[in-house]
């Protein structure tokens, strides 16, 4: 064909119709192939150009075609093995188009990683016995090498990072049949344990083994030992610069640490889920996708979208219509109360105060509703009272609710009402140094244990102290 592309053209032309290659590379990995065969690209080509008018869609062609693409130097070599042609694109167009797409970001794996320690140390090494004169071209190049080296494993592992905090849209996808086939479910869960498990050792805990600055390895050193080495090395011999930029990328790539230790917890977290764990995270993740893709059409050169156009959005979910009007959650407030955690502490010291007394706890009698008596009760309550007489109590604003979450569970036999009776005796004669009193004589206390719901029309009590002394906060 003559008519031709230049480079410029067919690059521009790349980008603004970026699905094709996009979908080129998903194969290429998917195949842990090097190479595009070059009838693949034609079917694509031909697929995603049935949609353009016929202008856009005779450009694209013409650029997309094998011939032009190697001319213009994007495509470096075709091969041709088993009766067809493959295609080897230029890695700076390949990475360029994955720096462009978080999905097309290539986990490291441990070999890989392995290969750029190997290559760092292999640059200490040669340092170790150069001249580190600036008219030396041996350790010019040398420098040059390094700080490749290096910016190139950073932004590696930047990459590597990105692709990771998008796992959990694959969380997601992998997770998307655990709604939809309940009775599969422990086949899915295994499979899908497999493959969470599989991303887990080849991808992301090598990286954090990596990025460890503790990691020993049997071999030498590990990443930040090798450029501390090489920090020293440039310092010794007054090459500053070189040092303190060496050193600044250790940082950063020590601070990629964390990110990576969160996805991390985030997949260990993951395979504890539920079914209906499972269904909820995919659902969550289907209309955050959503979100995102509406943000994302609003992130282009036309100033005039900057409002999400998000209304059938919210019709379609049903959930967003009218949630302006719903109250939002209050959050608790107790961050730096101090009131709150001794409230807290002196309930913790109760409650043990009173498993150091599980020995002494009263057996009360079982009784059944319809054949209650009156002796049997007055001994039940007689022995409540017996044992709240000896309990050491904290000044509360609901006297009966804290009694209640005390002795439910833990007295055998013991039932609500018997609270209320024994609380009578308590009123007339409080424990020494307190006092009760009452407060809220109108209004209706509930409470609902795990079998029965109790609603009683009862006065509510407090306790306070009588001692000035002793401390007045209380919830």
């Amino acid at each position: 064909m003559s008519k031709r592309f230049s480079t410029l053209d067919t690059t521009r032309l790349l980008f603004e119709h970026p699905k094709i290659l996009f979908r080129m590379i998903e194969r290429m990995d998917r195949n842990e192939a090097r190479y595009i065969r070059e009838s693949d690209l034609v079917a694509e080509v031909m697929d995603y150009t049935r949609s353009l008018g016929k202008a856009d869609r005779d450009r694209v062609r013409l650029a997309m075609n094998t011939d032009n693409l190697f001319r213009s130097g994007l495509i470096i070599d075709i091969i041709k093995a088993d009766g067809e042609r493959r295609l080897v694109f230029q890695d700076a167009l390949i990475n360029l188009m994955r720096a462009c797409n978080a999905s097309l970001y290539q986990e490291l794996t441990d070999a890989r990683l392995r290969g750029h320690l190997v290559t760092l140390r292999d640059v200490r090494n040669r340092l170790e016995i150069s001249s580190f004169s600036e008219a030396d071209p041996d350790y010019t190049e040398l420098r040059d090498d390094l700080n490749e080296r290096v910016s190139q494993l950073i932004g590696l592992l930047r990459q590597n990072v990105l692709r990771m905090q998008t796992i959990s849209a694959q969380l997601a996808d992998l997770s998307g049949d655990a709604s939809r086939a309940p009775e599969k479910y422990l086949e899915f869960r295994q499979n899908l344990f497999e493959q969470i498990v599989t991303l887990y050792e080849r991808h992301i805990k090598p990286t954090l083994v990596f990025l460890n600055p503790d990691t020993r390895l049997p071999d030498g050193s590990n990443l930040f030992e090798t450029l501390e080495a090489m920090v020293r090395l440039l310092e010794s011999h007054d090459d500053h610069s070189l040092a303190d930029q060496l050193f600044r990328s250790s940082i950063s790539l020590n601070a990629l640490y964390k990110p990576i230790q969160a996805v991390a917890q985030e997949v260990e977290h993951f395979l504890r889920k539920t079914r209906r764990g499972m269904a909820q995270y995919n659902a969550m993740e289907h209309f955050y996708g959503k979100l995102r893709a509406l943000k994302d059409d609003t992130e282009t050169l036309s100033l005039r979208r900057k409002w999400l156009e998000g209304g059938d959005f919210a019709r379609s979910t049903g959930f967003l219509v009218g949630l302006r009007a719903q109250q939002r959650p209050k959050h608790y407030a107790f961050g730096q109360s101090s009131s709150y955690y001794q409230l807290l502490f002196s309930e913790l010291d109760l409650r043990l105060s009173d498993l150091r007394r599980k020995a002494e706890v009263p057996v009360l009698q079982e009784v059944d509703g319809s054949g209650r008596h009156s002796r049997i009760d007055v001994q039940r309550i007689n022995q409540l009272y017996q044992w709240l007489e000896t309990l050491e109590l904290r000044p509360t604003t609901d006297l009966v609710r804290e009694l209640h979450g005390r002795l439910d569970g833990f007295i055998p036999g013991y039932r609500f009402p018997d609270l209320l009776a024994a609380l009578n005796r308590l009123v007339n004669e409080p424990p020494e140094g307190m006092q009760v009193t009452t407060t809220n004589r109108f209004r209706t206390l509930e409470q609902a244990p795990d079998s029965e719901q109790f609603v009683y029309r009862k006065r509510r009590l407090e306790t306070t102290t009588t001692h000035t002394e002793q401390e007045p906060d209380h919830a």
